[in-house]
């Protein structure tokens, strides 16, 4: 009777899969929190030399929370390009039988 359970090599390949998402998820959420983060902090250094309070931090927020949605939708296609790329050329690598 066969056994059902998957060959190690399919382990290692879905892990390394799991493992690449994960990281490009993280650097994305944190490449959109840190663009947020800082068109605050230069909304809110702005308002406080300008007396200007709060309207230069509403704009500046306004303005960073789509910037950080394009920059994440960029650098996940980026990311997704560099792993197709780098399967491509380890399938290219390994010789055929």
């Amino acid at each position: 009777m066969k056994d059902d359970k998957p060959e190690l090599s399919q382990i290692a390949t879905i892990s390394k899969g799991l493992a690449q998402g994960s990281a490009i998820g993280l650097q994305a959420g944190c490449l959109g929190a840190g663009i947020v983060i800082a068109g605050l902090l230069l909304g809110l250094w702005l308002d406080g030399q300008l007396h200007t309070r709060p309207w230069l931090t509403l704009g500046f927020l306004l303005v960073s929370a789509p910037a950080s949605v394009y920059a994440i939708y960029r650098f996940a296609l980026r990311a997704a390009h560099r792993v197709t790329a780098r399967e491509r050329t380890s399938k290219e690598d390994k010789p055929s039988l």
